[in-house]
């Protein structure tokens, strides 16, 4: 499993906004610039066959339009477009159309093909294939400001399971994205935890916990910057990890300590 760090950052930080593409085909979060990193990175948004949504706050969310529109306004898709994602995720696309781009969804959406797949506060779970690849993906409710936040734990046809939290505080279902998965990427947006997401503390308690995982900490303020651990790996825009069912298979340095 190929892991590229579009962005790495929380609102405030010179960092792009956290967002993450596996394979090349399935892409978690569309916040603000980041079809325009993409773009700037070399990334084939017409490869993009899964898009997953961790909730609706702008720097998650709202580039969900650029993406639409690069995959249905100008061609048309030979196949779905799964857009997985809190429950009201359909109706939130369709309101920022219009709030953007009044009339345009009803162009777009016909030639995207969307396959919406909405989950509540018991999370569950999606099978399904994107360009080449076979993936299981298991939504688990967090706990953020949102009324419903998602974190998901996504299984290739190899075993390789990827975890991802989304914006969240300390909860169960970090432990679980824990114990689901051998390489785990987490919010950690401040040193300690505050309200609506985790600290360095939190990550690094986790790390004491398991420590045959793998943690690499995403949504980063500009003070939290390396720890000693050492399961835990500090990442920056734009970097690739690959990984297998036991965890990573490069080791790249971290960032400052």
């Amino acid at each position: 499993m190929k892991l590229h760090l579009i962005g790495t950052g929380s609102i405030f930080t010179d960092r792009m906004s956290a967002c993450a593409l596996i394979d090349d085909t399935l892409l978690i979060d569309t916040p603000n610039g980041s079809v325009k990193a993409m773009r700037r990175g070399g990334t084939d948004l017409t490869a993009i066959d899964i898009c997953l949504i961790t909730h609706f706050h702008a720097d998650h969310f709202f580039d969900i339009i650029f993406l639409l529109m690069e995959q249905g306004l100008l061609r048309r898709r030979d196949r779905e477009l799964v857009l997985v994602g809190p429950t009201g995720l359909q109706e939130r696309i369709q309101h920022l159309f219009q709030l953007s781009y009044p009339g345009t969804w009803k162009t777009v959406k016909p030639n995207v093909r969307p396959h919406f797949v909405e989950f509540g506060h018991g999370g569950g779970q999606w099978q399904g294939p994107g360009r080449g690849h076979d993936y299981l993906v298991q939504a688990f409710a967090v706990q953020h400001t949102t009324p419903i936040a998602l974190g998901y734990a996504i299984t290739d046809a190899q075993s390789t399971t990827l975890g991802y939290t989304g914006d969240t505080v300390y909860c169960p279902a970090a432990e679980s994205l824990t114990a689901t998965s051998a390489v785990v990427v987490l919010d950690t947006s401040f040193r300690t935890s505050r309200v609506g997401h985790m600290g360095l503390d939190d990550v690094e308690a986790l790390s004491r916990r398991w420590p045959d995982r793998t943690f690499i900490p995403t949504h980063l303020g500009d003070d939290v910057t390396g720890s000693d651990r050492p399961n835990i790996v500090f990442p920056d825009d734009g970097q690739t990890f690959t990984l297998n069912m036991s965890g990573l298979t490069d080791r790249p340095g971290q960032g400052d300590q």
